[in-house]
């Protein structure tokens, strides 16, 4: 298991707004990237934020399929909506805190230097 990471109060309290961008549409994630790319802060939500527009990604194939599909598919789109929120939440609010379920995959993004 990896340490968890850890950012200094001006870290959080000068990219907190950019962080949360991250999660509000795909556009707020390119942004974020490309303007936060040298920011630990900014780079952990945008790994983050992967993992969920993956999930979204996800929903829109597992919709193709009929009946079962559809509503896993739904799910799906709603748990993305969720996970969009929280993970917004948590930027604005100063927080590093990996999304539930589904977080511990953007880690793996290795984004955060």
């Amino acid at each position: 298991m990896t340490q968890p990471l850890s950012f200094t109060p001006d870290e959080i309290q000068n990219d907190k707004a950019l962080g949360g961008v991250a999660y509000i549409t795909v556009i707020g994630l390119i942004i974020a990237a490309i303007v936060g790319k040298e920011r630990r802060f900014v780079m952990y939500h945008v790994q983050q934020s992967i993992v969920v527009g993956l999930v979204w990604l996800a929903s829109l194939v597992v919709l193709t399929v009929p009946l079962i599909g559809w509503l896993v598919g739904w799910l799906l789109g709603v748990a993305t909506l969720v996970f969009m929120i929280l993970g917004a939440v948590n930027a604005f609010s100063g927080k590093a805190v990996p999304l539930p379920l589904i977080g511990h995959l953007g880690l793996k993004f290795n984004l955060v230097r």
